[in-house]
């Protein structure tokens, strides 16, 4: 486990933000844009929710007020710990030791998610897909070269929870593919506010989800 906590966190800090990014937008990109947020919120919006951060962690504790989980339930305390550690270091001034306290209980949560349900990297990953080739077919032959850059950053993001997935690592997997969705979740923000690191930008929306 703690193996797979070093590699997940080693993934989270890498910087894979989308640096040949174009300068500017269009009001019709902008348009677009909005269009294809509203896809990906029909996508994220299943029957059972989860495949994005928020509904995974509503079904995970649904899931737990009717089964005992004791590894799951092992993982939440740890997650619960090391946040209130995260809090402790920002009222004392050390953001960055913050932010890496907050990214390992966000990883320890995903090991709860992991535990109670085996196929949520798998089920996130193709949500992303699914979401991916739906916004294509969209955009058709139109303009829109953010948002395409977008694209194909999360596409990469997927390639490297696929082999995360292939080697074993769902903890990995699932924060990756979390990651991709999160961004397309957003992807109005980030369209239209230029940000300079897309990773970051979703990392820190899901990290301050509280438990």
């Amino acid at each position: 486990m703690h193996k797979r906590m070093t590699i997940a966190v080693a993934v989270m800090l890498t910087a894979a933000a989308c640096q040949q990014e174009p300068t500017s937008i269009t009001p019709n990109e902008l348009l677009l844009a909005q269009e294809a947020q509203v896809i990906v919120a029909d996508v994220v919006a299943t029957r059972d929710g989860g495949t994005h951060y928020n509904g995974w962690i509503s079904r995970l504790f649904e899931a737990l007020r009717t089964t005992d989980d004791p590894e799951a339930q092992a993982c939440l305390a740890e997650a619960r710990a090391l946040r209130e550690q995260a809090r402790a270091a920002l009222e004392a001034g050390d953001r960055e030791l913050a932010r890496q306290l907050f990214r390992d209980s966000f990883l320890k949560v995903l090991c709860a998610v992991v535990e109670v349900f085996p196929n949520a990297a798998e089920r996130t990953g193709l949500a992303v897909d699914q979401a991916i080739e739906r916004i294509e077919n969209f955009l058709g032959d139109r303009e829109a070269p953010r948002i395409r850059a977008i694209l194909e950053h999360v596409k990469e993001l997927r390639a490297q929870a696929e082999a995360a997935l292939a080697s074993g690592d769902e903890e990995t997997a699932l924060a990756l593919n979390l990651r991709s969705m999160q961004i397309l979740h957003r992807l109005v923000g980030h369209v239209r506010d230029r940000h300079s690191d897309h990773n970051e930008r979703a990392d820190a929306e899901m990290h301050s989800v509280g438990l």
